[in-house]
């Protein structure tokens, strides 16, 4: 069952135009919020990359990384951070996708960097006022810096050591915390990212995070008995935390690339998030001494607004947040419920229709965010009354968890008016970055079959599909003597550095609603 009694915190709302903004005056000392953000390939500018895109070896590509770039990418990702808590940002932050650090004199004194580039901003440092020996910071300073310019103070950090470009690895995980950091500890997997171990001092109790970055492909069979190794890891340590004290603190948190119901979408293996980590969605079954004891907190909203990511048109939920049953006790650390949800912010992270708004290198500053929406929930501290923050006469059950894939369903939503795209005929490939990812209505008729192009004002557009069907349409519709005018659905994007159409659907006849 979905809960849907009205919590008593929601009363004291800050805030009407975003759900990050909530919080009362008098818990502000005790409330915080936990997010986890997958910053899609938030790389450095030193050139050592492992990616060639990164790597900035052609100075004449216009798609190449170029420290406009970069700049693009920490304003909009530290916009997204700005939403919540009326501006001040998020208490703790759980990363994934930085650049695992290649640089041997890049900064790990923080703090010092901070105070020595005080009074030059980030724009300046990344623009008119570049030094060589910039080159050497890491992505992560990057950021850190350009929340700090933001007004996003007070965060200590912890990150996973690179591992060498040798090892495959391109990626680390890490923390911000506005809480004190008492330990870390790194834990290695097979062909992923090492999960991160951090123990937080939370007013005075111990809060552990456990970031995670699973090997990716959720949607093919083959690699999944890779994150079962990667959960029998991280199960491992939870048992292990456990048996400590079976009400220890622990939010688990970061990109699985697994979905939350990824044992009933695929029925005949072994799963790593549901049958070997234990991820599952009755709330109440981990206040049992002999139940499971991790609950997803995806359950806590319904079954069609469940999504981080959308992949061809069908959502998934990569992102996750689980907690233990000790943040459902009336000490420490305690989950308020029903504040959980993705971080959706259409014009900012996400297009019209829903969908991460993904980062593009296109144009002289390229443009995006992330192709993940950050997932986020509040906690409280109490120190022995249970207080207002459990709904326990309406529990998530787990009992609605969907046997497929939810189609993205953009179509049927008469209220989303799509922008005319034939307008991005006039725009210049240098303008392209703030366009590409976004979705478009066009008119035109097929031209050219081999490679399939279609005429639009006048222009040739490179067409492709995900969607073999429509490929087919359109490949007859171009084949008929009188050409029809066809009405596409479309998302620009660029495919070997040419921009391109994509189509998502497409409607037989101009001008046909």
């Amino acid at each position: 069952m979905i809960k849907s009694k009205i919590k008593k915190w929601f009363g004291c709302l800050l805030s009407l135009s975003a759900l990050p903004l909530i919080g009362c005056a008098e818990k502000a000392a005790t409330e915080f919020t936990v997010v986890a953000y997958n910053v899609e390939n938030l790389f450095d500018v030193d050139g050592i990359a492992m990616f060639r895109d990164y790597k900035q070896d052609e100075a004449d590509d216009p798609f190449t990384y170029t420290r406009a770039k970069l700049l693009t990418k920490l304003q909009n990702h530290t916009a997204v951070l700005k939403t919540f808590n009326a501006g001040a940002g998020p208490e703790v932050i759980l990363f994934q996708e930085f650049e695992a650090d290649f640089s041997p004199e890049s900064t790990d004194e923080l703090d010092q960097f901070l105070a020595n580039y005080a009074e030059t901003s980030v724009v300046e440092m990344l623009g008119d006022a570049w030094k060589a020996e910039y080159a050497g910071l890491s992505s992560k300073a990057w950021l850190l810096k350009a929340m700090s310019d933001s007004g996003l103070h007070g965060y200590s950090v912890v990150t996973v050591p690179s591992k060498g470009l040798d090892s495959g690895i391109a990626h680390a995980n890490a923390v911000f915390s506005k809480f004190p950091i008492v330990s870390s500890v790194a834990h290695e997997l097979e062909q992923a990212r090492d999960i991160l171990e951090v123990e937080l001092d939370v007013h005075g109790h111990s809060l552990w995070v456990y970031v995670n970055h699973w090997k990716s492909g959720a949607s093919n069979p083959e690699r999944e008995p890779i994150r079962v190794q990667n959960a029998n890891v991280l199960r491992s340590l939870i048992d292990a935390r456990l048996a400590e004290d079976p009400l220890a603190d622990i939010i688990i948190g970061g990109d699985l690339n697994s979905h939350y119901n990824h044992s009933i979408l695929y029925p005949d293996i072994e799963t790593g998030i549901n049958d070997v980590l234990g991820s599952q969605g009755n709330e109440m079954a981990i206040r049992e001494d002999k139940g499971p004891d991790l609950y997803n907190l995806w359950y806590e909203i319904p079954p069609e607004a469940r999504y981080s990511e959308v992949w061809r048109g069908r959502r998934g939920t990569l992102m996750h947040l689980l907690i233990t049953r000790g943040l459902y006790d009336t000490s420490g650390v305690q989950y308020v419920d029903g504040s959980f949800d993705k971080l959706l912010l259409t014009g900012l992270n996400a297009d019209k229709v829903g969908r991460p708004l993904a980062w593009n290198f296109a144009g002289a500053t390229g443009g995006g965010v992330t192709d993940h929406l950050p997932v986020y929930a509040r906690f409280s501290v109490s120190d022995g009354e249970q207080g207002d923050y459990l709904d326990l006469d309406n529990p998530s059950e787990g009992t609605d968890a969907l046997d497929y894939e939810m189609p993205l369903g953009y179509l049927s939503d008469s209220s989303i008016q799509l922008e005319d795209g034939a307008f991005l005929n006039e725009v210049e490939d240098a303008e392209l970055g703030p366009y590409i990812g976004k979705m478009y209505t066009v008119d035109g008729t097929v031209a050219r079959l081999k490679p399939l192009q279609v005429n639009i004002g006048g222009t040739l557009w490179s067409i492709y599909s995900h969607d073999v069907s429509i490929l087919e349409q359109l490949k007859a519709s171009g084949l008929e003597n009188n050409l029809p005018e066809l009405r596409l659905v479309v998302e620009l994007g660029i495919w070997k550095g040419k921009r391109q159409f994509v189509v998502e659907a497409l409607l037989m006849g101009a001008g046909r609603n």
